[in-house]
């Protein structure tokens, strides 16, 4: 059974609410109804003004949802005899329920007896009704893993198709009053039946498309979950099928199947763009996030951001939108409410009024007590009426004294003393203590730090961030144009010896190998500089940075030894340095004055890398050839001295 959603704020709306008052076998004192069970049973709570909100209601002016509510009543209830129910308006319902105990504690008085029946509701009075419903599709899930809607049979085997609207003709369409729902269950019982299957859902036909991705969302996660409910067809060991689970409890999922899925397109969205916003919506909050929406106002199309929520009305279920704004206004009234300078101070600190606001939901009409917060998300006010903030006795399994309970229902912050903490797998039960402040924009209790306990928990959370880091090993490390790697040779290097090396001094690492053995030979003598074994077995080397040659070194001497030989090397004549195979010509032609077929004849000096004459020094080299062949050429004479 759903309750009906009234808006919390419309105090016009509430005075032409009823509620219904319950008088059980054994008691002598009224209650409130606040739901009925699936079995029959009443739910009830104290008839007292900080229930109200918990309260079963229904409009005194529309006979059809007190029938409604007495029809599905009498279909579940086994004895009607152990209940007896009176209506009485919302408004006065604590002078007309004293009123009625007082009645009731007087059986014989005639007078009495008569004002019972004016109040009193009798569930016989209201046979159940049979209600035209919208023809349903069935959606299973496919081979593929995705929900797909039942299109009949096809050899034997169900045939399915794509949840999609070009499919719409296909869509085996059932009547859920008829009988031919159970037919076609008993023929594909054991399939059905297989513990490995997810189950069938039934959707209104006009809403197969928008409804199923967000089913198809919720059953890959868990078929299980409760939201699915209102869609799931069972069915019993005799094959009776039951088309929608009654639910029970105070706060149910809202039946996408009731949704105006119309109104939905005119913002531009889709059920495969709400699915991943639908499941928190559909048990009466907001969407966790701002969703785009392309509302079309005055003919012209607005893209702007939203909350989104669903509301229940008589025609069915709406949604709402709650338009993200900038910044709060804090200059325009909000319900004739004008806020002061310590106002605006709360609100941008807490996000919350933290006093009682006497708003006017209708101008100039009568005022109602409430408390106000801010949507963080949206920047807009949201207000809860004090009559329908329900206080608790214990939060968290803390006592609250009358005292506690009395602030948080004016909207302070208040400290709460050992209250249970939220663990987590493995962790131990702790007691905290927190400010503590009723939130109006999702009607609920916000916990809130101390200014000592928000530095504490800063100064913990930098310290496990810093050890973090500590322990987290980079991978490498930039020091100027130099990449430092902690893994060398194939070896991890320990904390110390990373940071050791990285700031300059040098560490001897065991067991490194290489798999691309280094070819060139170290100019110092001492060994490999990048010391790798040609086979690539294991080998120990000291791992050190050489800022001259810009680059992380391997040697088998000690850095400082390396460096001293290089000194030494650099400081002899060239000749003891064995020049790089791509300078062997240029030193033997420059320094040695050594020639080959190419360079014969060349008196110009040969560049670093270059073998043989450039085409300018061929040329010279041709021109000095052809002079010593020419005969024309005259030789000069020596002469004679005189």
């Amino acid at each position: 059974m759903q309750n009906k959603i009234i808006f919390i704020m419309d105090e016009n709306k509430m005075k032409d609410q009823n509620i219904l008052l319950v008088k059980e076998k054994d008691s002598d004192k009224l209650k409130a109804v606040a739901d009925i069970g699936k079995n029959g049973k009443l739910e009830t709570v104290e008839a007292k003004a900080e229930n109200a909100s918990r309260f079963l209601t229904f409009d005194c002016n529309n006979t059809g949802e007190l029938a409604s509510i007495m029809s599905d009543f009498s279909k579940r209830a086994n004895n009607l005899k152990d209940f007896q129910l009176f209506q009485v308006r919302y408004g006065k319902f604590e002078k007309q329920k004293e009123g009625l105990e007082e009645v009731l504690s007087r059986p014989h008085n005639s007078e009495g007896k008569e004002l019972l029946k004016s109040y009193e509701v009798n569930p016989k009075d209201f046979p159940a009704k049979q209600v035209a419903e919208e023809p349903k599709v069935l959606l299973t899930q496919g081979e593929d893993g995705k929900l797909k809607a039942i299109a009949g049979e096809q050899d034997g085997k169900l045939k399915t198709v794509d949840p999609k609207k070009e499919n719409a003709d296909q869509f085996m369409k059932i009547d859920t009053n008829g009988n031919a729902l159970e037919n076609f269950f008993k023929k594909f019982s054991t399939q059905f039946n297989h513990p490995s299957h997810t189950g069938v859902y039934a959707v209104t036909a006009s809403a197969v498309d928008k409804v199923a991705a967000f089913l198809d969302k919720l059953i890959r996660i868990d078929h299980t979950d409760k939201v699915l409910d209102p869609y799931r067809v069972k069915f019993d060991g005799n094959m009776k099928v039951q088309i929608q689970v009654e639910l029970t409890g105070r706060f149910q999922p809202i039946n996408l199947n009731k949704l105006d899925w119309k109104e939905v397109e005119k913002l531009g969205l889709s059920g495969e763009k709400l699915q991943d916003v639908l499941k928190a919506m559909v048990y009466g909050h907001k969407s966790p996030g701002l969703v785009e929406i392309k509302p079309v106002i005055d003919g012209q199309e607005l893209p702007m951001q939203a909350r989104l929520s669903l509301e229940k009305q008589d025609d069915g279920i709406k949604i709402v939108t709650h338009p993200k704004q900038e910044h709060p206004d804090f200059e325009k009234p909000f319900m004739s409410v004008v806020f002061t300078e310590q106002d605006k101070e709360q609100f941008q600190k807490t996000g919350h009024g933290g006093r009682v606001f006497d708003l006017e939901p209708v101008a100039g009409g009568e005022k109602v007590p409430s408390l106000l917060s801010l949507d963080k998300m949206t920047n807009r006010f949201e207000a809860v009426a004090l009559k329908d903030i329900y206080i608790p006795q214990t939060l968290k399994n803390a006592p609250l004294s009358p005292e506690q309970q009395q602030g948080l229902k004016e909207g302070k912050a208040v400290w709460i003393e050992g209250m249970d903490k939220r663990v987590k797998q493995g962790e131990q039960p702790e007691k905290i203590s927190r400010f503590v402040q009723f939130n109006a924009s999702n009607k609920n209790f916000d916990f809130k730090f101390s200014d000592e306990q928000r530095q504490q928990h800063n100064e913990q959370r930098q310290a496990r961030q810093d050890e973090g880091q500590e322990q987290k090993m980079p991978k490498a490390r930039k020091l100027g144009e130099i990449w430092v790697y902690s893994k060398q040779g194939g070896v991890q290097l320990s904390r110390e010896d990373f940071n050791k090396l990285c700031n300059k001094e040098p560490v001897f690492v065991k067991d490194m190998e290489s798999q691309k053995p280094k070819q060139q030979a170290d100019a110092s003598g001492a060994q490999k500089v990048e010391a790798t074994d040609q086979k690539g077995q294991k080998y120990n080397a000291w791992v050190w940075i050489d800022e001259d040659k810009g680059k992380v070194r391997h040697s088998s001497k000690h850095p400082d030894q390396v460096r001293a030989i290089e000194a030494k090397q650099a400081a002899q004549s060239g000749q003891n340095i064995k020049p790089a195979a791509e300078s062997k010509t240029q030193v033997a032609v420059n320094n040695e004055g050594k020639t080959n077929e190419a360079t014969k004849h060349s008196t110009e000096p040969l560049k670093k890398g270059q073998s043989q004459p450039t085409e300018k020094q061929a040329e010279k080299k041709e021109q000095k050839q052809e002079q010593k062949k020419s005969p024309d050429t005259p030789k000069k004479g020596k002469g004679r001295k005189m």
